[in-house]
């Protein structure tokens, strides 16, 4: 394993870790260290959380990194892009969409550049013209209905527009840009014109030249106040009823919580680290604003032996996360941790000194069956709204 933080590493880890905070806090528009505690600003923390454990990994692995800043800041929006990819299905359906079309039609064509990152696209007599004005990108992706009237669908569904109106749809675009543009871009313009979710964000770093972030598309409709107050309250009970659980009943419930029944499942377990694994139960505390991710740390307390389990058990450093000597507190230890939830009921046993997996199971039922009581107890608040 690694050594520990040198005191120059401690300080480039500082100066980098900083850097990459004040970027995701832009990104997202948002301030990590407020009292809030929306699934906006839950996001955030998690974009923060695992751009801080790839700042340690290229500091701890020996590379020559001769601008921290700009590093931290690469690391950082790349974060926040993998993020929205992850999140924003539609916007990678889309790409695939129009990379086949650019690859299929002989007027058309993709390339690649050294002054550019990912693919090119453009008229195929176009491969030697400059790049479209940056201006006249972030135009376009702000109101993709500023080309020609008569190159625009006259469908609102991307899936119903055949070859000839992609092909007329393109050359409105590519007449108003001027110039070919990167992939990216151009999806993201016909994302925002047929709503696509995420397009603009995708697009951020032509949007903000010089900064670091835009704000998030408007939020999806909320519930009814009634029912988002009843349920808050139940969660609210939930909290109070586990933190003054023994933790012997707090750890298993909370490493592999409960899974919502329903179409969506959970992911498999053995993700990578930054794939953004379903987390059983325990994210509706954050996203709800009920308790933080630092709250949820401090009330399953692992300690320094456990991680080193957890560590082992997991394989973190094979699967491409950090020495867990590298980590400076006990904070990033827990962010890497929180994207590998749920863990498997062997894993938690062995951390916790338990003979088998089954012990895990049958005190996570101790537990649900006393907060099944407690909430009955308690009151219930009764549901209210259709669909809910």
């Amino acid at each position: 394993m690694s050594a520990p933080f040198t005191d120059a590493q401690g300080l480039l880890f500082g100066q980098m870790d900083a850097k990459a905070r004040e970027v995701v806090e832009r990104r997202f528009g948002v301030r990590l260290d407020s009292d809030q505690s929306s699934e906006r600003h839950q996001a955030a923390w998690d974009v923060y959380q695992n751009a801080s454990v790839k700042v340690i990994k290229a500091i701890t692995g020996g590379g020559r990194i001769d601008d921290p800043a700009g590093y931290a800041a690469t690391i950082a929006r790349n974060s926040c892009r993998d993020y929205w990819r992850i999140h924003n299905p539609g916007w990678a359906d889309l790409k695939g969409r129009l990379s086949r079309f650019f690859r299929k039609q002989p007027s058309y064509m993709l390339w690649e550049t050294d002054a550019q990152t990912g693919w090119i696209c453009g008229p195929a007599h176009w491969k030697d013209k400059a790049m479209a004005e940056g201006n006249r990108v972030s135009a376009l992706v702000e109101q993709p209905r500023r080309i020609r009237s008569n190159a625009l669908p006259k469908v609102e569904m991307m899936e119903q527009l055949d070859a000839t109106g992609w092909d007329r749809l393109l050359q409105g675009f590519f007449e108003y840009l001027d110039g070919p543009i990167r992939l990216d871009d151009m999806v993201s313009i016909a994302g925002v014109l047929f709503g696509v979710k995420g397009s603009r964000e995708m697009a951020f770093d032509e949007l903000a030249p010089g900064e670091d972030g835009r704000p998030w598309d408007p939020a999806a409709p909320s519930r009814p106040p009634d029912v988002a107050l009843a349920i808050r309250e139940q969660l609210v009970r939930l909290w109070n009823e586990l933190r003054s659980m023994p933790k012997r009943w707090v750890i298993p419930f909370l490493l592999n919580p409960p899974v919502m029944k329903g179409a969506q499942g959970r992911k498999p377990r053995g993700e990578a680290l930054d794939d953004g694994p379903d987390r059983g139960e325990i994210a509706v505390f954050t996203s709800n604003g009920i308790a933080t991710v630092a709250e949820m740390e401090d009330l399953i307390g692992l300690t320094e032996a456990q991680y080193g389990t957890l560590w082992t058990e997991l394989k973190v450093v094979a699967r491409g996360g950090p020495p867990l000597d590298a980590l400076p507190d006990s904070h990033l230890k827990f962010a890497v941790i929180w994207n590998l939830l749920p863990l498997d009921d062997v894993v938690v046993a062995k951390m916790m000194g338990l003979e088998s997996g089954q012990k895990v199971i049958n005190l996570r039922m101790v537990a649900k069956n006393h907060l099944c009581k407690a909430l009955v107890d308690t009151g219930i608040p009764e549901k209210r709204g259709k669909g809910h």
